[in-house]
């Protein structure tokens, strides 16, 4: 969806017509001609119509403000998400706005947001703007994401750690976050999937491991600093573990992951990543050039005739056991592949 079709659909239901002045008196743009009463109905039409379209366009600024739509025609059309629009003042103000956009769907996700503070994972010198719906530098070339792509995110893969979960009660949910950052994200999915006696509501979700990965040594040191100032508990359990990997090439040794996080944009779809999911698992993944058009992308593991490392390695990728859909238009920095 575009502004443009905002506009022309909210104009049609108006009954409101772009050119609806030329059709009421013609002759008075063409002609000097005209008596006073075709050209008082003229300029009658012109000021209605200036109110009308004035109307429109405020009551498009909501929608214009936050133009992320569903590309996916397959899952049906989701709310215009008022991306930007969900800053706080502390985390539950800026997590009940993104709730109250619905950005934010499931209680799972916001109860996992609500536990990890985002001031605790940006640098000391962005601690005022912690809570702004906003991305952040973190140094070395890299950002922490704006809340409310975290919280997409979350609402596309929890819906896999849900099937998982049903599908094989008790078994392991595996989370592989590839680009971890300053480490929010891994830890929000570290809550997710943390000891059941940890958390402060039920959740239907099977306890599970989380693995950040990133290719800077200084940025897998930060995110362990991070989660330990109020998110310790994770890695003293276990629950979430940080690594210094090349992000192309995954975590092998972890894998079949059931749900899998890029937090950069590759130049081409990762296929070594793919491969790393478990029949069912989904990753999200942003796409394209650095500086270029790019797209966050929904890859869902829906075949098992090719490999699946961690099970069976000797098939080849094929990439007909995966559906891809576009989500929506983002920009990104670009996922570093090591020399």
């Amino acid at each position: 969806a575009c502004c443009t079709s905002i506009l022309h659909t909210r104009a049609q239901a108006s009954g409101f017509c772009l050119q609806s002045h030329s059709k009421v008196a013609p002759q008075c743009i063409q002609s000097s001609n005209c008596n006073s009463n075709e050209m008082m109905q003229h300029r009658h039409c012109l000021r209605r119509n200036k109110v009308l379209l004035l109307l429109i366009l405020f009551s498009a600024l909501p929608s214009l403000t936050c133009g992320y739509a569903n590309n996916n025609k397959n899952d049906g059309p989701k709310p215009l998400m008022r991306a930007w629009m969900c800053s706080g003042k502390t985390q539950r103000d800026m997590v009940d706005k993104l709730a109250q956009a619905g950005i934010v769907k499931s209680p799972i996700n916001k109860a996992a947001l609500l536990r990890v503070d985002r001031k605790n994972y940006v640098l000391g010198t962005q601690i005022d703007s912690a809570h702004q719906d906003s991305p952040l530098p973190i140094g070395y070339g890299q950002t922490i994401s704006a809340p409310h792509m975290h919280a997409h995110v979350l609402e596309d893969l929890l819906p896999p750690l849900l099937k998982a979960s049903k599908d094989k009660p008790g078994e392991l949910l595996k989370v592989l976050d590839v680009g971890c950052g300053s480490g929010y994200l891994t830890a929000v999915f570290g809550r997710m999937v943390e000891s059941k006696e940890n958390r402060r509501k039920s959740s239907p979700l099977n306890e599970g491991k989380v693995y950040g990965i990133d290719v800077v040594p200084e940025l897998v040191q930060m995110s362990k600093t991070n989660v330990m100032k109020e998110d310790g508990d994770l890695l003293d359990s276990g629950t979430v573990k940080f690594m210094l990997r090349d992000g192309w090439k995954g975590y092998p040794e972890a894998a079949p992951f059931n749900a899998i996080h890029v937090g950069a944009a590759a130049a081409t779809f990762p296929e070594q990543l793919m491969i790393q999911l478990a029949p069912g698992g989904v990753m999200v993944v942003p796409v394209g050039p650095d500086g270029g058009i790019q797209y966050l992308y929904r890859v869902e593991r829906v075949g098992e005739r090719g490999d699946i490392v961690g099970v069976d390695e000797t098939k080849g990728f094929q990439e007909d056991d995966y559906k891809v859909y576009r989500v929506l238009g983002v920009r990104y920095v670009p996922l570093v592949q090591k020399d």
